[in-house]
């Protein structure tokens, strides 16, 4: 961590900023909510179905996250998917949200997901400020992804080892 993310760590600041001349995020988003494996990834299936664009992952993210790990969701929009930004013909009305990762192997990660106010404010919230506060300076300065770390394995990624099976290729000839 950065010497300021260590200054806000110590003096119990939420590392969530507001940018200049947004309204900030509501108080129910300043929490840092710790999930199970399934419950992540029916966020990803919900972001995906809804096509709020940052929820892929399906089945290769569910077969190398740690099927017993703890994963950590915490609302951190970056300025241009802060909530109310105007994209397309309508506002955003998700929320960007940091998850802190549990992979396979052990190793933390971190990643992204799009994730609806009233599914985040319906997830319960367990854990005490100080270790959400500790949890959520981690996830926000934790650099390895997600991409790389699946980069990283691909190399040894089987079946037997990971139980992913890639799709299939369409390899037909197309027609010129």
């Amino acid at each position: 961590m950065t010497p300021r993310q260590w200054a806000g760590l110590l003096l119990g600041r939420w590392p969530v900023r507001t940018p200049a001349g947004r309204q900030p995020l509501p108080a129910a988003a300043n929490v840092l909510k710790p999930l199970d494996t399934e419950t992540l990834c029916a966020l990803h299936d919900e972001a995906r179905r809804l096509r709020l664009g940052l929820g892929g992952g399906g089945p290769w993210l569910r077969a190398h996250l740690d099927p017993d790990g703890v994963h950590y969701l915490l609302p951190n929009p970056a300025s241009y998917y802060w909530p109310g930004t105007p994209i397309n013909d309508a506002e955003i009305g998700w929320w960007q949200c940091t998850v802190l990762l549990r992979m396979r192997d052990g190793e933390q990660v971190s990643g992204m997901v799009a994730v609806l106010p009233e599914t985040f404010t319906a997830l319960p919230s367990t854990l005490p400020r100080w270790q959400q506060l500790r949890l959520a300076h981690r996830a926000r300065s934790t650099e390895r992804d997600a991409y790389l770390w699946g980069r990283d394995h691909k190399a040894e990624c089987t079946p037997e080892l990971c139980g992913y099976v890639p799709e299939a290729t369409n390899s037909a000839p197309t027609a010129t």
